[in-house]
C-alpha cells in the first residue's frame, strides 16, 4: 500500500515536470544556437534526478527486506 501511494506520487510528479505547458513558455526560442545545449542539459538532469529516485528507492526496499530476515 504504501509503495502504490508513493508510485501514484512520482508519476503525478513526473507527468507534471514533463507537461508541455510546463515547458512552453514565453521567449521559448528553439532557434537559438543554444536551445540543443540547453535542452540535452535539462533532459540529462531530469535522467539524473530519476536514478537518483530508483536508486532511493532500491535502496529503501533492501533496507525493508534485510529488517524482515
Amino acid at each position: 500500500m504504501q509503495y502504490t501511494r508513493l508510485f501514484t506520487l512520482l508519476l503525478a510528479a513526473m507527468c507534471t515536470l514533463l507537461s508541455p505547458l510546463a515547458l512552453a513558455h514565453e521567449g521559448h526560442d528553439h532557434n537559438h544556437w543554444t536551445s540543443p545545449l540547453l535542452h540535452a542539459l535539462f533532459l540529462l538532469s531530469l535522467a539524473a534526478v530519476g536514478l537518483a529516485c530508483v536508486f532511493a528507492l532500491y535502496k529503501a526496499i533492501n533496507r525493508s527486506s534485510s529488517r524482515e530476515s
